[in-house]
This record gives structure tokens, sequence and C-alpha cells, in this order.
């Protein structure tokens, strides 16, 4: 079995590759409603069937290609969530973008600064190892901690939409932000 490989590091986390050991803690992530609340478009949680799915098809694969990472705490090393560039789109034009989600899990974690130092070192995973010139997001309005992380590591709101999910044809507002290489080399200079 090879070694884990370590992508990027802050000070409060670390990115790293998934390993098939995370799987427990993605299908409890998954299956937790109100991180479903947060996240999912149909606003429901996974089935275990469903996040098992998901893992194995998508987030390792993505994982060894350095677009989807494994986030850890820097301190005591335990897995707290996971986060990818996604939907990665290369333009004739010479724009490349893609589009990027994050997972903090673990709640005990939430509103400690781990998922706006996560979104940091993505973002400079994706313009700096990736070459893209811009970085996409979507966000629920209902989800203010969330936006406020993304716009302290420099996205703007762009654009927003309303899509009608489930049965009952609940109304779901749908933020989409964008942060560009550029704006966010400016922001990595500024004192």
């Amino acid at each position: 079995m090879r070694p884990v490989s370590l992508i990027r590091a802050g000070t409060l986390v670390q990115l790293r590759e998934h390993v098939p050991a995370n799987k427990g803690a993605f299908q409890r992530w998954y299956a937790d409603r109100e991180i479903a609340h947060l996240l999912r478009h149909d606003l429901e949680p996974l089935s275990d069937d469903q996040s098992a799915s998901y893992f194995d098809s998508l987030i390792l694969p993505l994982s060894l290609r350095r677009l989807c990472y494994a986030i850890h705490e820097r301190e005591g090393d335990r897995l707290i969530g996971t986060t990818a560039l996604t939907d990665m789109v290369k333009r004739t034009t010479g724009r490349r973008s893609a589009l990027f989600r994050i997972v903090i899990g673990e709640k005990d974690v939430w509103n400690r600064g781990y998922g706006t130092e996560a979104t940091r070192l993505v973002v400079a995973e994706a313009f700096e190892f990736h070459d893209l010139t811009e970085v996409r997001l979507e966000v629920f309005r209902h989800n203010p901690r969330a936006i406020a992380a993304y716009e302290r590591v420099g996205f703007v709101m762009t654009g927003e939409h309303v899509e009608w999910v489930g049965p009952a044809r609940h109304e779901l507002h749908v933020i989409e932000m964008r942060l560009r290489r550029t704006d966010w080399h400016l922001a990595e200079t500024e004192p």
C-alpha cells in the first residue's frame, strides 16, 4: 500500500488524497439531514448505497487525478471533510474553469475557519497546479456561513437562479460565484 499523499497544507488543515478507508466518514456525512439541507440540490441525504457508489466511482478516481481532496485537521490528523474541483471546462478562448465543491462533514469543527482555509488551498491548487483561469461555485442562499467564507477567499457573486426540487416543488435559491486567477493573484499580493 502506498503512503497517502499530502497535496497542500495550511495552518489549520491539510489537503490529502482520499483513501478507501475514508468511505465510512463520507457516508456518515452524506447521510446527515442537516448537511444535505446545506449542500444537496434535492435537499435529501444519500443512502449508504448511493454514497458508497459516489465515493468509489467519483471521489477516489478524482483524488488520483488531484481533483478531489480529503480535508484533515493539521493538529490531530482527523479527517473532517472533502472538497473537489469538478466539471472542468476548457474553452477555445483559453479560459479554463472548474466547479468547486466542499463539505466539512464533522460539525464540531464548523465556524473555526477550516472551510475557509480549505477553500483557499483548493483555489491555490486550481490556479497553480491545474493552471485554471477561474473557479466557479454554487451555494444555496440559505447557507450564509458558506457564502461569507467564499467571499473571504475572494469569490464574487455572478448570478442567482431558482430551482424547484422534490415532489413538493420546494423553491431553492442558488447563488453563483466566481473567482478569477487575476483577482486571486491581486488578493494574494495585498498586505
